[in-house]
This record gives C-alpha cells, structure tokens and sequence, in this order.
C-alpha cells in the first residue's frame, strides 16, 4: 500500500517584507501529528493565532493575547566613560551608547530594529513557582510572575513564546540564542522553540552541571539546568573553544615523512622514533558544562540566589559572537550577561522589569570599566524606562521634547504646522502643556487652543493635556469665546491631567494587564542619619526614608562610601536582605580604612519604581 503524502502545513507563511519572522516549515520526517490520541495537537506555537474565514487566512500571530502598544523610551541617565563619539550610531544603537532598559521586555523588544543582534541569552522565571522567582520584590516583577502562573504550563508558554517570536525577528542571519531552563519546563519549551525556530535549527542542549549539597531526598539529587541552543540558520556563527586535557598536560607526536614513497614514521640515528611536541589545544568544548555556582566569597557574587557565573556566560558569548558583536539578555537580573559582555569587548542591550535589578547592572557595569582601566575604548550606556516614567526628569525636558513624550505616550503624532496644535490623534487636534508640574493651563491657552481649532482645522473637537488645569481654564472649556465676539461653544475641549486613568486609557483597553503600563512616578525621598561607633566605625541609617509614590515603599538600598565621579557600590553593599524576612537592610555598619573626609553614596529604589541617589560629605574619624 503506497504511503500517503503529507502535506506542508498551510499556516507557516507569514509576510516577509516587513521584518516580521516566520514560523519554519518542518521537514517531512519531523511533521508534527494531528493529535496525540484524543489530543489535538497546533503546528504552530502556543499563542500563535490563525484565524480561518471563507475565503481567507487572517494571521494575528499573537498579537490578540499581547496586543502592540508603542510608547517613548525615556533616557533617564547616560553613564559616560570618554569615548562615546568613537562609536558608531544605528538604528539600535541611535545615540551610540550601550542600552540598559527598565520595563517590560515584549514591549521594548517590538519596538527595537529587525536583525540586528548577534547573540541573545535569556534566564527567563522558571516555571517552579512564585517564591524562588521572585527575587527583588518591585511590584512590576510581582505583576508579571502572577500573570504567567495563572494560565498554568499553557500560560507560562504562551507568556514566554510571545517573546521568543520577537527575539528571533531581532537576531540577525548569523545569530544564535541560548535559552536558560530547568527540568520544570525545558522539554515543554523545546517543543515550542522547535515551531518558532525549526526543528533543523536546534543546535545543542547544553547541560549545566553543578555541585551542590542538600538533604537527603527519595530521588537523585538534581545538579543541572538546562540551556537550548538554537540558531537562526545555517550561516550562524560560531567558535570553537577547547577544554584542557587532564592528562597528559604536553602531549607528543611520532614525526611521519615520505621514504621511497611511503609514509613512514622517521628515526632517528639511534634507531628511535623522532617525537615532537604537538600544541596543546585540548579537547573541544563538549556539551556538558562543568561550571560551578557562584560562591559566597566570590567578587562577582551579589546576593540573589538565582546569579549565574560569569564563566557560564563567557563560554556561551565567545562561542556565539566576535568582538564589537551585539549581545542581549531580556531578563538580565544582576547584569551578568552584560557585565560579561563588556568584558569581552562585546556592545550590549540589557532589560529588566525590576528597578533594583536594572540599578545593580548598572552598578556592576561601573564597577568593572573602574576596575578594568582602559584595556579598550569603551561606549557609554544609557538607563531608558518604557512605559514607567520618572516625572521629575520629564520636567528638564525642552518644550519641544516634552510635547513630542506626551503626544507619543497619548498614542498621536506630532506636528509643527500651527503654533497652537501641537499633534493629532484620531484626528483630533492636541495641545501640550509646559514641562514644570508647577506650571497649569490658564483660561488663555484654552481660548487660544479653541480658536486654533475653529479656524485652521475647522473642527468641532480637541484635547488638551498637561500637569495641571487652573479653575478659570475648566470654566472656559465649558463656556468659550473668543476675540470680537465670536461665539464657539460648540468646540468641544477635553481636558486631561497626565497622572490621571484617562491619559492611560489608550493603553489599558487593549489589554487587562496593561493597566499599570503607562505611569508616572516620583524618586523616594532619602533620609541619612549616620552615628560613629568606634575609630574609623560608622553606623548608617535610612529607615525614615520613604516612597513618594502611592503604595510605595522601600526596596532596597545600595552604599557606595567611598564615592567618587559615579556610584559604585562597595563590595557587599549592592542587595542587602534579611534572610529570616527577605527585607531589605536599611541599618548598616562600616569600618573605613583611613581618617578623613569622605563622599558617602547611598542609592535606594521603591518597589514602584521609583530611584534616587544622595551624597553626603562625612568627616571620619
């Protein structure tokens, strides 16, 4: 009986001229079945949706889980260290710099240009429960683990393939990606990753193996996590590395030559076989990863307990990548990706959804470019937030930036054509307040705004927003009147504050958890009491700072005491937790080396985002 044929899956084809990736088709001995017994089983990944009408194929990819939203990346730092106009600009890298992001990772990774990073490495939240991945307690971290637990196995797949889609798009042709796991959930994610990469594409699972020591359990101990390597086609790059030899440490060899035609091991005038050294490379990197946890008297070590070793991501960089090549890590926790990748003379972007985890990046990245002193020019890096907003940095802005934030952030385009029309959206003309939040909109500007509308759009409708509204400036959206008499009260003006639901609105009817998207937050407000203990022993305190933001409190707290030029975090001083509660150390004691006058750095984040630095000038003695 002749076998039947298999047909390619209809559903895999997907615009290709726009930057969007493709689902592979997979090759006929790999077709996946239609079901598993009474188990349907989808072609495509979890999440991904195929709508089927009569006579067409809508794609919505998963768009109708995680609709698009775009909003502005704010630059609320750039960490310079002097050679940041060597470095070219491109559409990742517009200003030249290294990026360091504080948001979420789907929405910051739409909006980042189509192939262009080299290497992408994640440590996603493993599927093994809230407690273990929860590590900085920041309220957008709790926010999105409780999203990913609620929907179960399906819900944490679907959660993490929407991201996985995006990372492909932004690897390059040659690029490669490592996906950290452990046995809760990498044979589940493989099968996702085989759809959304191809089953050809899958290079290696690497074992990570560990040593560790714990009590005895009715099973055999677990020392591993798994990493899948996957590559974005067959021109990827990698490098061979080489594992040493245990023995022998020099390695010889018979020399062979030519006599009378044959290939013959030579003599000696001894009659001895003539040897020489053969060069040592060792044995190539097999895939088992022999590399220990970090441990608790490394330098590198910070705190948490999820820290991976800087030698686990040293292997995996200089496998994938060159020098000058582009790295990412979209969950980068305590920035050992980055930090490892600026190590090795790598450019980088890194994300995190946790405030405290984006300032000990930032931290460790300063640290080590102190350390290192100028083996290689190094870019500068910029802090961007998406979607958590610090208002007082909004209020340095020009006038002309801060009327392009808004309108973005309010999901219209801007524009220059009338002096009293800062932007559309839907059609509807938008004016832009002034930068201060002490400033407000008078009865003036709505008058103004009204008669721009009137006249030069020949409109019925328009929205002004900004800090605030003075009383005059409400009446007179109800009851306008312009100039000579003419009457508009027809022209409808809705008046809306930037911190209010409103604004937000555009956001949070896409999606029930884009609710907390879009805000503004204030930095908290640091409180330093300090008592001398002892020669050279000082006792700091912060426990009366506070959070200015709603529901707002205190996260966590680094020290830098010996400040100079930028913070850096003294050693041990980074992520501070008490281990009985798992709150962070507001009351801290520190013996200085010297008497003398000192520049005494303290950082602290709230858990709503919120971060602040302050300086003091202490006398020790």
């Amino acid at each position: 009986m002749a076998k039947k044929k298999i047909e390619e899956p209809q559903i895999t084809l997907i615009e290709k001229d726009n930057g969007d990736v493709e689902i592979p088709k997979q090759k006929e001995f790999y077709e996946i079945p239609a079901r598993f017994g009474s188990v349907p089983v989808d072609e495509a990944p979890l999440g991904y949706e195929v709508e089927t009408r009569r006579r067409e194929t809508k794609i919505t990819k998963f768009e109708h889980a995680y609709p698009k939203i775009y909003l502005p990346f704010q630059e609320v730092e750039r960490v310079s260290f002097g050679h940041g106009d060597k470095f070219e600009k491109t559409e990742l890298f517009p200003k030249g710099a290294n990026r360091l992001f504080f948001g979420d990772c789907l929405h910051i990774m739409r909006q980042l240009p189509s192939k262009s990073i080299d290497l992408i490495y994640i440590d996603p939240p493993f599927f093994s429960g809230r407690n273990y991945n929860v590590i900085f307690g920041d309220k957008n971290e709790m926010r999105s683990f409780t999203d990913i637990w609620e929907g179960g196995m399906p819900g944490y797949l679907v959660w993490l393939n929407v991201r996985l889609y995006e990372m492909k798009r932004l690897l390059k042709d040659t690029g490669s990606i490592y996906v950290h796991l452990d046995w809760h959930a990498s044979h589940y994610v493989k099968v996702e990753m085989d759809k959304i990469f191809g089953y050809d594409n899958f290079v290696n699972e690497i074992v990570w193996w560990y040593r560790r020591w714990s009590n005895a359990s009715k099973n055999y101990q677990r020392m591993h996590d798994v990493i899948l390597f996957y590559k974005k086609s067959d021109n990827y790059k990698f490098n061979i590395q080489y594992q040493e030899y245990a023995k022998p440490e020099v390695i010889e060899q018979t020399v062979r030559g030519v006599i009378e035609g044959k290939l013959v091991r030579l003599r000696d005038e001894k009659g001895d076989y003539i040897k020489r050294e053969k060069e040592n490379k060792g044995v190539q990197c097999h895939d088992v990863f022999d590399i220990q946890h970090v441990q608790p008297t490394a330098k590198e070590r910070i705190g948490y307990p999820t820290q991976k070793p800087e030698k686990l991501l040293e292997r995996i960089i200089i496998g994938g990548t060159d020098e000058n090549d582009v790295v990412a890590d979209f969950f980068c926790g305590g920035g050992t990706t980055p930090t490892v990748a600026q190590k090795l003379n790598r450019r980088w972007v890194a994300c995190d959804q946790s405030r405290i985890a984006v300032s000990i990046t930032a931290d460790r990245i300063n640290k080590l470019v102190s350390a290192k002193g100028r083996m290689f020019d190094v870019p500068d890096y910029t802090i961007e937030h998406w979607g958590i907003y610090e208002a007082p940095m909004l209020e340095k802005y020009n006038e002309k930036e801060f009327k392009e934030f808004v309108i973005k952030a309010f999901g219209g385009k801007t524009e220059s054509v009338s002096p009293y029309i800062h932007g559309v959206r839907h059609g509807v003309p938008l004016y832009v307040g002034e930068p201060s939040r002490n400033s407000k909109i008078t009865k003036e500007d709505v008058k103004v705004f009204a008669e721009a509308i009137f006249k030069e759009r020949n409109s019925n409708y328009g929205t002004m927003i900004a800090w605030n509204f003075d009383r005059e400036a409400k009446r007179a959206a109800d009851i306008l009147s312009a100039r000579e008499n003419i009457r508009m009260d027809f022209v409808r003006l809705n008046l809306i504050r930037l911190e209010d639901e409103e604004f937000r609105q555009h956001v949070v009817s896409k999606h029930k958890d884009y609710e907390e998207l879009l805000t503004f937050i204030q930095p908290p407000e640091i409180r330093i009491n300090y008592t001398r203990l002892s020669k050279l022993v000082y006792k700091f305190d912060v426990s009366e700072s506070v959070s200015l933001n709603k529901d707002g409190i205190i996260a966590n707290v680094q020290w830098d005491f010996n400040f100079k030029h930028r913070f850096k975090s003294t050693d041990g001083y980074a992520f501070l937790r008490d281990k009985k509660t798992g709150k962070p150390i507001l009351i801290v004691d520190y013996e200085f080396k010297a008497p003398g006058n000192y520049k005494v750095g303290c950082s602290v984040q709230d858990d709503q985002g919120g971060e602040k630095t302050e300086i003091m000038i202490l006398e020790v003695k």
